[in-house]
Order: structure tokens, then C-alpha cells, then sequence
């Protein structure tokens, strides 16, 4: 029996448009070639990923975002807000066939939380997943993606750390998100309207906090969830390098993610990634 094979993308840093760009790539790709993808990105510097209908101007403060630094961009993925810059994060693009990924929205995110709690795991850390129903959805909702439960919630002591959002197509879907590498309860008190600190910190947690890094560095985290999606799925990866025509072709694409205008205050820097163009 062949090993399925999957492409795989181990991407560094770059500006918040241009990400997006390149998982709208992918996402446009898998529906039309078949192909499927695991990408593995960094950014530039701090930047807000907002979710594709959310109300920015209600409950996010633009002002807060241009003292500090950071840039806002809208995701074309649902869900609420994630700071990125000191996190992980990861895309995956692939067609809406076989039993993994033909169950819907839910039955994708159910799926994928496999891999996730299979990472967890061979950290030595103690990963739940919950499935919160729509009502406990509703209730608990904030601005904050990290507040807010999903369908199939990834906990390490009943806190959220992952965050994760999903848009299908026809014949393909994207589902990309982010793991916290260092704690922002701070900054994300500002930059929102109604989330205070001690909220925050009573619904989510990131990697520092739970002992994973920097125990663990950034490259052998990414190279860990890479083999953890290649374990549960069964599949294979092969490096995929961006040709000139590809990033061509997503700067092209950065058009359709203009910034959410926040000033131009100086950019904060992202945390100090250390980054590769494969995986091995």
C-alpha cells in the first residue's frame, strides 16, 4: 500500500499579508490539483490576525495596535483575533476526500485535534481535547481567540492552547492556526477593549508556561508536529520549495489582504525564531 505524500512548506518569517497570501495559495491549489499541504510559517513582527467577519472596530483598539507596533490583518478564515510573532504557527490545505477530511467543518477540526493531542503527548505534557457544544460556544465567546472555545478545544490543565480557524471551499479546505510559544496577557489587555488580563490568564496557556520551551526549541517543535501529523495521518512529506513563480504569484495575492489601518508606529519585533527552508 502506498504512503499518501504530502507537500510540505517549512516557510520563515514574513509579513502578515504575505502569509495569509500563501495559504490562500494553497487553499486554491488543493481544490483545483488535488494536492495537499502542511505549512509551517513565522512572522516578521507582531501582527493581529483578525477573523473574516469580525467586528474589528467594536472590539479591537486600532490605536493600542499602532503604539505598539502591530499591524492588522484579516485572515479568510472565520474565528476571532491571534497575536502572532512569538507562536507557532501552521496551515493545512487539502482536498475534502477520504475518510479523514469528508465529515464537514467539525468532523475536520475532531481530525485534526488528533495530531495536536499526539504532539502534546510526546512533550510529556497532558493534553485534553473537549468538545464544548454550540450553546457553551456562544456563551463563552470574546474577541480573543484564546477565550473563546472551538468545537474540539486542545486544554493542557482546562486552558486553550491552540487556536485554530477553517474556511472550505467546494473540493478543499483550509484550516491554519497558532500555538502560543511565550505568554502576552499584557499586551492583549490593551489591544483589546473588553479583555482583561486575569481573563486571559484564567483561559489560555502557551508553551513556556506549560515547561515546552524553550526546554524544546523552536525547530524541534516545528519538526515534532510535523511528525505527529505525519503519525496520525500516515502520511509522508516532502519539502516543497517556493519557486519564483509561486512567490510571485503570492505577492500578487497580498492584494487581497490589505492591512486594517492602525498607524505606522515602529514594529515590534517577533520573538527571535530560528528557521529553516526543510524539514529533516
Amino acid at each position: 500500500m502506498t504512503t499518501p505524500s504530502w507537500q510540505l512548506h517549512w516557510d520563515g518569517p514574513a509579513d502578515g499579508r504575505y502569509n495569509m497570501a500563501k495559504d490562500a495559495l494553497l487553499l486554491e491549489r488543493a481544490a483545483a490539483e488535488g494536492s495537499a499541504a502542511l505549512r509551517l510559517y513565522a512572522w516578521d513582527r507582531m501582527t493581529l490576525s483578525v477573523g473574516r467577519a469580525q467586528k474589528v472596530e467594536r472590539q479591537i483598539d486600532l490605536g493600542a495596535c499602532a503604539a505598539h507596533g502591530i499591524p492588522v490583518v484579516r485572515r479568510e478564515t472565520g474565528g476571532r483575533a491571534v497575536l502572532h510573532g512569538s507562536d507557532l504557527t501552521y496551515s493545512i490545505a487539502a482536498p475534502l476526500s477520504g475518510p479523514r477530511f469528508s465529515g464537514g467543518i467539525l468532523g475536520i477540526y475532531r481530525e485534526i485535534s488528533q495530531a495536536f493531542l499526539n504532539f502534546f503527548s510526546g512533550l510529556g505534557v497532558g493534553a485534553e481535547c473537549k468538545a464544548y457544544a454550540g450553546r457553551e460556544r456562544a456563551e463563552s465567546a470574546s474577541p480573543v481567540c484564546f477565550v473563546t472555545p472551538s468545537a474540539f478545544e486542545i486544554l493542557l490543565r482546562g486552558k486553550k492552547v491552540v487556536g485554530s480557524a477553517q474556511r472550505q471551499v467546494p473540493r478543499a479546505f483550509l484550516q491554519h492556526g497558532s500555538i502560543p510559544l511565550e505568554p502576552q496577557l499584557r499586551l492583549l489587555s490593551e489591544i483589546f477593549h473588553s479583555a482583561a488580563a486575569s481573563q486571559i490568564a484564567a483561559q489560555m496557556t502557551d508553551l513556556r508556561s506549560e515547561g515546552c520551551y524553550p526546554r524544546h526549541s523552536v525547530a524541534d517543535l516545528r519538526r515534532r508536529l510535523v511528525d505527529s501529523f505525519g503519525a496520525v495521518f500516515g502520511i509522508a512529506f516532502e519539502p516543497a520549495p517556493w519557486t519564483p513563480a509561486d512567490e510571485a504569484a503570492a505577492t500578487e495575492r497580498t492584494a487581497e489582504f490589505p492591512w486594517i489601518e492602525a498607524g505606522a508606529a515602529p514594529a515590534v519585533p517577533a520573538a527571535n525564531i530560528q528557521t529553516g527552508t526543510s524539514h529533516s
